[in-house]
């Protein structure tokens, strides 16, 4: 914890001699120069102190730079665009990798980035080790693996005071293409990934222009997705035939 001006002042006062050449009065020259010496040296203690934050790649802000340098980013699987938060999961995922052919090594990887995943291998049907019931899948499948990602709230990223800077959105779940980078960096060469992704409604999260409607309201009836996907997609609901142009008169489908 850094020393206040006050008690900095206070041990520089009590290092001169005694005498009335040695006045403590708050309007002598020697008082304020001893406090402006205070004031420097609270502002070095204290960012003495940041260094202590700054070592934390997850937090670091003024060495996030240094600390890019010394793990060798940013890499193929960086984004040029990517925000502060976005670059101190990557330095941090990496700062404490340590690698690993197994599904847990890659659950790991997946938090250090700020995901929460699960692992679904595939396998083909062997004579002799299947049984009646499972799937007959190619032979191929030995060599594919899914990675099911769960959206969560904990998983979006929020616009902070004192962390976040001009620019950032204020809130997102981000990091998605360098998550898929990353695993398909680190996954064994002759494999191929999968990805899945779960979690509650997109319907804010596309845009403006998808406007989900609730069940219990009638106007889709009259009009189901006129407000969504813009104004050609406007599908009926009726008896008879589809007789109103729906995906802009390229569908036809009678009832």
């Amino acid at each position: 914890m850094a020393y206040s001006v006050s008690e900095y002042l206070k041990m520089f006062l009590s290092l001169f001699p005694r005498g009335r050449a040695w006045s403590r009065d708050v309007n002598s020259v020697l008082y304020k120069l001893s406090n402006a010496h205070a004031e420097e040296l609270t502002r070095i203690d204290i960012r003495s102190g940041d260094l202590l934050i700054e070592r934390d790649t997850r937090k670091t802000y003024d060495l996030l730079t240094d600390h890019e340098r010394d793990l060798g980013l940013p890499d193929e699987c960086s984004s040029v665009s990517s925000t502060i938060t976005e670059r101190r999961s990557t330095a941090f995922a990496k700062f404490v990798s340590e690698g690993g052919l197994n599904k847990q090594a890659y659950i790991d990887l997946a938090e250090d980035l700020g995901f929460t995943i699960t692992i679904t291998e595939f396998k083909p049907f062997w004579c002799g080790l299947g049984v009646s019931g499972e799937g007959c899948g190619n032979q191929s499948n030995i060599f594919y693996w899914q990675v099911n990602t769960y959206i969560n709230p904990d998983d979006w990223i929020y616009f902070t005071s004192g962390s976040s800077q001009c620019g950032d959105m204020l809130s997102v779940v981000a990091g998605t293409v360098e998550q898929q980078c990353v695993l398909n960096k680190h996954k064994p060469a002759h494999t191929i990934i999968i990805f899945e992704y779960f979690g509650p409604e997109y319907s804010a999260a596309f845009s403006g222009a998808f406007n989900s409607l609730p069940s219990s309201d009638q106007a889709w009836l009259q009009g189901a997705f006129d407000r969504s996907f813009d104004n050609s997609f406007t599908a009926y609901y009726g008896g008879g035939e589809f007789d109103k142009p729906a995906f802009d008169e390229a569908f036809y489908k009678p009832l």
